[in-house]
Parts: structure tokens; sequence; C-alpha cells
């Protein structure tokens, strides 16, 4: 399919690159790799990228571009295939569609072609593949924000197993051929100010399940009040609940400024992309989320998940 892509690039001479809504460090790092990686094989070409921001390592901005643009255009979506996650739902102003994803969810869109590959740690992978497979030139900026991209999506490499760690460090080496400066990355990914810190302790408590799922509840006035930015807490205080071992599943559920609830669902080892699948969401085997109408909703995704450790033998301390 990297082949029939590469034709979609050289026909079009507008292209314009889309992910999912609150990015984190792969959808940003395969949006901005594909635009790099265009850019500097097909100068000429009228190349942008949009979307809502979010913070990242590296000083970057969209492009505010008008819908006139997308006429005879091809538009991208990275890192997602539904259509409730794009940011920015002018794609389907555009000729053509392509998808890049790496979920274990199947599209509700109808692209011209869906490039999806579920053994792959992340889609900055997927890019940097498609790139090599093409023979294209990798800059230095499309190294770094690849190589960003799967370092936030291996989990710093915890995640990747026999089947998806040798194709994940043999991309990685790759792109580390480029004078990356990694300590600017994890810098950015460990290191914060007092003042933050001391703020997102007050997100530090959390309850537990009669079968210890882990699980807090983040109210939209609590979130504001806090002064964070809402994926801040969202999706960056779930893993405050990990590293215990008593508790194989973890849950963070924040509510947003519309009343919707934010699921964010991590697991050391027991499968749960089902459940959020349940809930209208998807994701990866034990990192995933959902979209929740209230709390309500979210106690009863709880009980799904203290089900969940019961079935596979998990819910008392001397199986763990």
């Amino acid at each position: 399919m990297e082949k029939e892509i590469l034709k979609y690039i050289e026909k079009y001479q507008t292209i314009i690159v889309h992910r999912h809504k609150e990015p984190d460090l792969d959808a940003f790092g395969s949006q901005l790799g594909l635009y790099e990686v265009i850019k500097e094989n097909y100068p000429n070409k009228n190349v942008y990228v949009v979307g809502d921001l979010n913070r990242y390592p590296y000083d970057i901005q969209m492009d505010e571009i008008s819908d006139e643009t997308y006429q005879g255009a091809l538009a991208f979506i990275l890192d997602t295939s539904v259509d409730y996650l794009v940011s920015d739902e002018r794609y389907k102003l555009a000729e053509s569609l392509i998808i890049f994803d790496h979920h274990l969810n199947e599209t509700n869109l109808t692209p011209n072609l869906f490039y999806h590959q579920t053994n792959r740690i992340s889609c900055s992978e997927m890019v940097a593949e498609f790139a090599i497979k093409n023979g294209l030139k990798i800059n230095l900026n499309a190294a770094k924000y690849m190589f960003a991209g799967i370092i936030g999506d291996s989990g710093r490499f915890q995640y990747i197993n026999h089947e998806t760690g040798p194709h994940a460090l043999y991309i990685s080496s790759e792109l580390m051929k480029h004078p990356i400066d990694i300590k600017e990355l994890y810098n950015f990914l460990y290191l914060e100010p007092l003042e933050r810190r001391l703020v997102k302790n007050k997100f530090a408590d959390f309850n537990l399940s009669p079968n210890n799922v882990a699980y807090r509840f983040n109210t939209n006035e609590m979130i504001k009040a806090s002064g964070l930015e809402f994926a801040s807490v969202s999706r960056g205080m779930v893993n405050g609940m990990a590293g215990i071992k008593e508790v194989p599943i973890w849950a963070n559920f924040s509510e947003n400024d519309e009343g919707k609830v934010i699921a964010e669902l991590r697991s050391r080892d027991i499968p749960i992309v089902d459940i959020a699948k349940k809930y209208g969401g998807g994701g990866h085997l034990l990192a995933c989320g959902a979209t929740l109408k209230s709390f309500d909703e979210a106690k009863k995704m709880i009980e799904d998940l203290d089900e969940r450790i019961v079935e596979h033998g998990k819910n008392t301390k001397d199986n763990l």
C-alpha cells in the first residue's frame, strides 16, 4: 500500500494533514513527521497541518487555512480512524482521503486508502516505515518528531513485545541516525515547575473497586480550578495509579466542558480494549479510552473492568 499512497502524494498539489483531538506525542509526531517528509521530498507542494494544540516538546504551530484550500486537495488523517476523534472535520471537503492508523478499531469513514497496521506500536512508526520503503528522505525535524511519537506510544519502550519490538526498534535505529536530542525530549516528559507539580499532587488520590481497579473522577469544576490543561489531567494523570502491585487495571475519568466524561483506561497485562469499544471507544489492547455520557456510565465501566480482573483470576493478592 505504501506505493499507492505515494502515487496520491505525487498526484496532488495541496495536501492537508489531520490527526486526532487532544494530541499526544504520537498524534503530533506522525502528523508533523509526514508533513516534513512530504515537504522535504516535494518542496513545491502546498502542505498544511491542522488541528487543536496541546503541550509538545518542540516549538510548532498549526496552520490556519480557509475552506477553499480543501477544494481539489488530498487530506490525511493520522493516529485515528473514527470521525468523532478527528481534529477539524473539514477533511470532508477534500477530494481524496487517506488514513494511517495502528489502533484496533475499524474505521467508520470511507477513505480512498486505509493504511491500517495494528502490529505497529505507533502511527509515527508507520509514517517512518512509509518513508523508508519509498526511499524518501527523512530530515532531522521529521526524525525527531517521529522518534518522539514512538517513545510516547511505546511507553518509553515499556509496551513493546516480541511481535512489535523488533520493528519499532529497527525504525527507531533508523531515525537515530540523525542527531536527535533525546535529553531534550525526556526533559519535556519528566521535568516540570514545582508549582505545576504541587497542583498535580491534588489529583494523586484514587479509589479502589472491590477487585482493585484503581480509579478517580475529575469534575470539570475541579479541572478548571487547578489551572491545568484538560489533557494534563485526563491523559496526564492516569498513570499516577500505575506501578502498584495490587492494581492490575486503572482508570481516570475527566469531565470536559460539554459535560462528557473522557475515560482513560490502562492495564498491566489484562486485555481491556473490548471494554472501551463497548462504550464507543477503542485504542490499544492495554491502553485505551472512550467518551462517556456521565459519571454514572463511568461507574458501569468500572464494574466491567472489575469483572475483567475476576475473569483473569487476578482478584486476590495471592494471584498478583
